[in-house]
């Protein structure tokens, strides 16, 4: 037995996604496809460096009118793989509905650490919160989700002090965790982490289920349906936790998604959540 009761094939099916949907590059050839026509339609800013580090860029699809809301999308992949441009297709829509598009790298396992990407995030959102007025942004109006290792990168976040480095409690109208993991403990024990590298202490340290939530912190949490009970169970159990410290968090169980469509669910305007997705964040 390996954690939790699973033997290590059991755990790495219920963490690696690629082991639950055999066809699995169906979809992500479908998101490739749609990202490239949105960005060969919105033609967005490319690469604007928001750090030093090689992979610290970002896209920026531009809303047509200034003081427009700000929407920042973190990609996944565990931390070690995936890139912006093959996630352009979660600005279609939102920049039709008149919103900046925000799309980051950041560098990749195993030449930084987990912890690493959360500062390499700590210093886009800076910089798009410093330099709002060049994305047609309103400071106000700042949200942000990430899907996957982009939703622990973006709860991470939800929890960071950012008094000192923006003078404001929350910068966030809105945050949006999507099939997250959020106790990193389990994922030791899978391949994953022979590019992540977590022992025990850094898995803790870099576990939003470990970290203290604000209370005026304003978070919906999605997962696909379809997805292992594993990733379920986290996304329940993270809400859980944010409710035992004042923060009510719902949890959108998208019919029929697995982890590799529920972006469609949720950033397309045919998704079953777009509509919640822009009435959340008060467009």
């Amino acid at each position: 037995m390996t954690w939790g009761g699973f033997t290590e094939a059991e755990l790495e099916w219920q963490y690696n996604a690629r082991e639950t949907v055999p066809d699995f590059m169906t979809y992500v050839e479908r998101c490739v496809k749609l990202s490239e026509e949105t960005r060969a339609d919105l033609k967005p800013k490319n690469d604007v460096r928001y750090g030093d580090g090689p992979k610290e860029t970002m896209d920026v699809f531009m809303a047509a009118d200034a003081g427009a809301p700000v929407h920042i999308f973190f990609h996944g992949g565990y931390w070690r793989s995936q890139d912006k441009k093959d996630y352009a297709f979660v600005a279609r829509d939102l920049v039709a509905a008149g919103f900046t598009v925000i799309c980051p790298n950041y560098d990749l396992c195993p030449d930084v650490t987990v912890a690493d990407i959360t500062q390499e995030a700590v210093r886009c959102v800076q910089y798009v919160y410093d330099n709002i007025d060049d994305f047609n942004g309103d400071r106000d109006r700042i949200s942000i989700s990430g899907h996957s290792a982009g939703g622990q990168i973006v709860a991470r976040l939800a929890s960071y002090d950012w008094e000192d480095v923006l003078g404001v409690a929350n910068p966030f109208c809105g945050v949006i965790p999507i099939s997250g993991v959020f106790d990193l403990e389990p994922v030791r024990f899978t391949t994953i982490n022979k590019d992540i590298k977590l022992d025990e202490a850094s898995a803790a340290d870099n576990s939003p289920m470990l970290d203290a939530v604000a209370t005026d912190t304003k978070m919906m949490v999605v997962v696909g349906r379809d997805e292992s009970p594993e990733f379920v169970r986290q996304s329940d159990a993270y809400a859980a936790y944010c409710g035992r410290s004042g923060v009510t968090v719902p949890v959108y169980k998208a019919w029929g998604a697995n982890h590799f469509n529920v972006l469609e669910d949720v950033f397309l305007e045919t998704g079953s959540l777009f509509a919640h997705l822009k009435r959340f964040l008060k467009a």
